[in-house]
């Protein structure tokens, strides 16, 4: 099961980018050697700035603009968060306040291997839509929907980054609330469990989710690299196990410095 279906959404706007060893992907933008990315300057190896991020309320709508990533009102929590798999299957719900730790940890991950910070604003209370060209704060909004169509069970999250299909400036992702997560405790490079014990719901861990969907916001694709972070997702949880990665890798780390540069020291 993939993690996102990110990667099927754009595939055909995507440019590879195969320098040396790299197989990284970017969203290029409509002006040859433009990306789709943050910051003052859409060329390649520019600062990203500060970037702002936050949850979207209960009840938001969804759009068109995101089809059935986000089908009617957003929910306020993952109703299928299994705490101990490796002992039971008994699931809880997991509100946006205890995810924001999780997403914080994944954009300082990228931040500390690229030009480019983030801060994080709090819940988006306006309602606006997603897509509503009125929408401007935060720059990253992140909801939860019960996705539907191919989507419904297929994928646990999906993002977009800044101006995917023309559209908002803003960056989403859509986390699925019919699938089922966790926090893994497996080792760096170690197989995440696809299920709890006594059976359940496919499992996504969190961190390493968060960690993916991110890395699409700032405007990275699914890379070609089978040792990357940001590898495309199988179609089914069988073919491939899931390896735990909490940091950027080689490739990934790459594909970042690509469109925002190394990270400054002592940039404010």
């Amino acid at each position: 099961m993939p993690r996102s279906l990110a990667g099927m959404l754009v595939a055909a706007s995507l440019v590879g980018l195969a320098h040396g060893a790299s197989a990284y992907e970017v969203v290029p933008a409509q002006r040859r050697g433009e990306y789709l990315k943050w910051g003052a300057s859409r060329q390649a190896g520019t600062a990203g700035g500060e970037v702002t991020w936050g949850f979207v309320a209960a009840g938001t709508p969804g759009s068109e603009y995101c089809g059935d990533l986000c089908p009617g009102p957003s929910l306020g929590e993952l109703p299928n968060f299994y705490p101990e798999p490796e002992r039971s299957n008994l699931a809880r719900s997991l509100g946006l306040e205890q995810l924001q730790p999780v997403f914080q940890a994944a954009f300082d991950a990228w931040s500390a291997v690229a030009d480019i910070r983030f801060r994080y604003v709090g819940v988006d209370t306006s309602m606006r839509a997603i897509g509503d060209p009125d929408s401007k704060s935060p720059m990253i909004r992140i909801g939860i929907w019960r996705h539907a169509g191919l989507a419904a069970n297929f994928c646990a999250a999906a993002a977009f980054p800044p101006g995917l299909h023309g559209g908002s400036d803003l960056g989403h992702v859509f986390l699925n609330a019919n699938v089922g997560f966790q926090r893994s405790d497996a080792p760096e490079a170690g197989r995440v469990p696809d299920f709890p014990l006594g059976g359940g719901l496919h499992m996504s861990d969190l961190h390493l989710l968060a960690l993916r969907e991110t890395g699409h916001t700032i405007g990275l694709a699914d890379s070609r690299h089978p040792d990357s972070m940001m590898c495309r997702g199988d179609a089914s949880a069988t073919l491939r196990p899931t390896l735990m990665w909490r940091a950027p890798r080689a490739d990934d780390v790459a594909g970042a410095r690509f469109l925002y540069g190394p990270p400054r020291a002592g940039r404010p």
